[in-house]
This record gives C-alpha cells, structure tokens and sequence, in this order.
C-alpha cells in the first residue's frame, strides 16, 4: 500500500504544473495545444542533440557531471530560441493570410455604393455598424489566442511537460515494473528516490515554464528593435527594469541561459552523501528568484503594444516593423 502511495503521490507532484496549466489554459484551444506539441518536440530535439554531445564528450575523456549538464542547458536554449523563431515566422504569415481573407470577405459583403444625400444620415449609421461589427474578425479572434502571453504559458507547458517525462516518467515506469521494493540513494536516504524525482521534476516544469516566456520576451524584442534602435521606452520602476528594447530582449535571453545553469549546477550537490539537503533549498529558491526576475523585470511590458492593443479591441496606437 505503501508503495502505491508513493507512486501515485509522486507522479501527482511531479506532474501537477504540467496537468494543470494544460487544462485550465490549453485544453480548449486548438492552436495552443499544436503550440504545446510542438514545444514538446523541440525539447524532444534538444534532448537528442545534447545526448549526442555528450556522447562525444565521454568518448574522449570528458566525464562528469558538467559533460552532460552544459551541453543539455546549452541546447535547450537554443532549441528555445528555435522553436520562438518559428513561431514567429509562422505567426505573420497566419496574421498575413487571415487579413487578406477578411479583405476579401468584407469586399464581397460590403461593396461600395454611391450615397445620396438623403440617404446619407441612414447610410453612416449603418456604416458605423458595419464597422464596428466588423472589429471581431476571424484575423482578430485568432491573434487574441495567440498572443506572447499565451502561447508562451502553452510553450512552456510543451517543453516542461517532456522535461518532466524524460526526467521523472523513465524512473517511474521502472519504479512501477519492479516488486523488489522501492529504491533509495546515498543523496537522500530518507527519501524515496521517486519522491526526490518528482520534487526535481516539478520544480523544473515551473522553471520552464518562465524561461519559455523569457525566450518569448527576448526574440519579440529582437525582432521588433534592429541592432542600435531606441526602445520604445525606458522605464525604470518594478515590473520593467529590462526596458522595452532590444537590449532588454537580449539581456531576459542571458537571464534565461544563466538561472537555467545555476539550476542545473545546483542539482550536482546529489553527487555527494545527503546532497539533497543543499540541492532541493537552492533550486527551490532559483524557482522564486526566477519568478521575481520576471514579474519585476517584464512584467509590465511583456505583451507588445500591437498585441494589448489587440486584447482591449482597439487599434495599436504604435506600429513596429519586424522582419
């Protein structure tokens, strides 16, 4: 009883933020779950490619600890920034096609006809409804759904979603197959190995989570800031200490790669007897510092202005061009 307690306890925990986010944010959008599949297959690429590295590695002596956790945070990075890249990408060319859509539609419904003047009281009324029912458009409903905030929450429960299988699902499914008891290290005595699994795996899906949308704030802003552009603006108070800018951008990427490498550090004091007792503290704690990093450094100014616009029904007051 005992045993299925933990098993059910454990995969519960380290399952949680995965389940949860994807069933009160995604379950019910078509796009966010393609958004979350294919986020699941790019870490899926990552996994594959740092295996590859360090592979290599330890063929030529590179052993250790840092042989697989700096080729594994390294890819992972740039799978991120890949996978945002295409998002990008394919974002303007549904934002593209879906525009000239409605066009044509509301040319076909709406032609122009000519107005007399006795008409033409009538004729502006019904001109101003047409107008404003024709704010909700399909391009409009669609880019309400995928916005940064969003498909960023969406990527990051792809990505620490098959972070979680590949780290805690493999020790569980073998947990779950042996009946010769449950299985212990010197790392943690105290604790089932399994419960020590899904307390990593849990506090890493919520660190993907975050860095999945310090990736989105990053290369939006590369995108829309060319190298040397001023930003829109420089604030200086809590919730946009990185400023809308391009440096901003670049500076939420280091902070993604840097917090992503101390949580993967800490994780080496499981090398050594009751390793657990430093390890679990301090990637606890990279989880809140990350946090806060991201609600006082982008919090405000994570949603570009074209996409709150866009939430508020109203017309972005400011255009930025992004190739």
């Amino acid at each position: 009883m005992t045993e299925v307690s933990l098993t059910i306890g454990s995969a519960l925990l380290a399952f949680g933020p995965f389940l949860s986010l994807f069933g009160l944010l995604v379950y019910q959008k078509a796009q966010l779950v393609i958004v979350v599949t294919t986020a699941a297959f790019f870490f899926l690429l990552a996994a594959v490619t740092a295996s590859l590295a360090w592979t290599i590695f330890h063929a030529i002596g590179l052993g250790g600890p840092l042989a697989a956790l700096v080729p594994g945070v390294f890819f992972q990075f740039a799978f991120r920034c890949g996978f945002v890249a295409l998002y990008h990408n394919v974002e303007q060319v549904i934002q593209n096609s879906m525009e000239k859509s409605d066009q044509r539609r509301r040319d076909v419904a709406h032609p122009e006809q000519g107005i007399n003047s006795t008409d033409a009281p009538n004729a502006r009324i019904e001109q101003n409804i047409t107008q404003e029912s024709d704010q909700w458009t399909e391009a409009t409903k669609l880019r309400l759904q995928l916005n940064d905030a969003s498909c960023g929450v969406a990527a990051g429960v792809g990505f620490g979603g098959m972070h979680v299988i590949m780290l805690y699902g493999t020790l569980w499914a073998s947990q779950v197959g042996d009946s010769e008891g449950v299985l212990y290290q010197d790392a943690c005595p105290q604790v089932p190995s399994l419960a020590l699994s899904a307390v990593y795996a849990f506090l890493f899906s919520i660190l993907d989570v975050f860095w999945m949308l310090f990736t989105f704030f990053g290369m939006r802003r590369r995108r829309m800031f060319h190298r040397g552009a001023q930003g829109e603006d420089e604030y200086v108070s809590v919730g946009a200490w990185f400023g809308n800018s391009r440096t901003g951008g670049n500076f939420a990427l280091l902070l993604c790669l840097v917090t992503h490498s101390f949580a993967a550090v800490f994780t080496t004091a499981d090398y050594f007897n009751h390793g657990c007792l430093i390890s679990i503290p301090l990637t606890s704690g990279m989880v809140f510092v990350t946090a806060y990093l991201f609600w006082a450094g982008v919090g405000r100014i994570y949603m570009p202005p074209s996409q709150i616009a866009m939430v508020h029904g109203e017309a972005p007051a400011v255009s930025f061009h992004e190739d």
